[in-house]
């Protein structure tokens, strides 16, 4: 079936019934709610990777991780419990202050706590409070290739702020991200952020930009899901579908709003993956039924979790304004996630 052709009140059936698994409890912890981990977070930026990881908590991710840079951690940690919290990520600056043995030795040593808690995720955001350093972004390549190779690239990846700053500067992500599953990658741009990323992937610099064929040429070049925010948002897919969330929003734009978006659309991939990847609400009786006009495919799944986490937060910022007004912060729409989740698909 083809979403693109589907009414707002058709999608949101659509991720009711095929995307949202259940609560039964029969389902051990993760297992339905998922599991979701943040990479992000430096000493100068802990706002951005709480405010994803908490909005992807209250969507009703069952465990919730944060693997930041050291420095970060405390700060993040202290701004609540019901996150975990792992200070692996390394800044150049940290690792000249604090460590004696050698870079090499210390990427290792972290890395392989990195890669043993990855084993255990079922989606990953990458990006919000990144910061631009070297050595995060030397990691944040080997995390990428380690989910390629390890994990077959199903592990789905969302890629936004200083993630997506560093996807369009170096070719060899660019690279690696081509060899994914089509739909297992997400980028999530603001509109300088898209054009960055254009100018970069496709580079044909047109003076007269029809934003919706560069969002379908960039999906289709990085086979990938292309999410453009905006007055309205845009979801490309590399198969050519494209799906708009018209929702009304917030008339205020405040910095950590993008980052509940990745949250919401982190939670909906774990979502998912639990009734695609993981079938585990598939009956005998499904194995064994023909294919209908009904079976959709992952990249349907994960265009379909974009939708979702469009409509959370487009609402949550609606609500936000509504109440404060020009006094709205993030706060006010992040904390609304779990309400309007409820409101939406409950």
């Amino acid at each position: 079936m083809s979403i693109s052709k589907l009414s707002h009140k058709e999608l949101i059936k659509l991720i009711k019934d095929r995307c949202i698994p259940p609560l039964l409890s029969k389902f051990h912890k993760g297992q339905s709610g998922g599991r979701v981990c943040i990479i992000g977070g430096c000493e100068d930026y802990t706002g951005a990777p709480y405010f994803s990881a908490n909005a992807a908590a209250l969507m009703g991710c069952d465990l919730t991780h944060v693997i930041c840079e050291q420095n970060a951690a405390t700060v993040i940690k202290s701004y609540s419990p019901n996150l975990m919290v792992h200070p692996y990520l390394i800044d150049t600056g940290t690792y000249k202050r604090y460590y004696k043995d050698s870079e090499e030795d210390v990427k290792v040593e972290n890395f392989n706590k990195i890669k043993g808690l990855l084993q255990r995720i079922h989606a990953v955001i990458i990006g919000p409070g990144l910061g631009r350093d070297e050595m995060m972004f030397e990691t944040i390549r080997d995390i990428i290739k380690y989910i390629l190779e390890e994990h077959k690239g199903n592990i789905p990846i969302v890629l936004d702020a200083d993630g997506l700053y560093y996807l369009g500067q170096n070719k060899e992500v660019q690279e690696l991200l081509l060899k994914f599953p089509a739909g297992r990658v997400i980028l999530t741009p603001n509109v300088v952020e898209f054009k960055r990323i254009y100018d970069s992937v496709i580079g044909d610099n047109s003076d007269t930009p029809d934003h919706e064929l560069q969002g379908l040429k960039i999906a289709q070049k990085l086979k990938c899901i292309v999410v453009e925010k905006g007055e309205s948002d845009k979801i490309f897919g590399s198969n050519g579908n494209m799906i708009v969330n018209e929702q009304a929003g917030s008339n205020k734009r405040v910095g950590g709003q993008g980052d509940t978006l990745t949250g919401t659309i982190g939670c909906f991939l774990a979502y998912s993956r639990a009734m695609h990847d993981f079938k585990i609400m598939e009956t005998e009786e499904d194995k064994h039924k023909n294919k209908t006009d009904h079976d959709l495919e992952w990249i349907d799944y994960a265009m379909l979790s974009c939708y979702g986490g469009c409509c959370v937060t487009r609402e949550c910022a609606r609500l936000a304004f509504k109440e404060n007004k020009r006094a709205m912060q993030t706060t006010d729409l992040n904390d609304r996630v779990g309400q309007v989740y409820d409101k939406i698909f409950g």
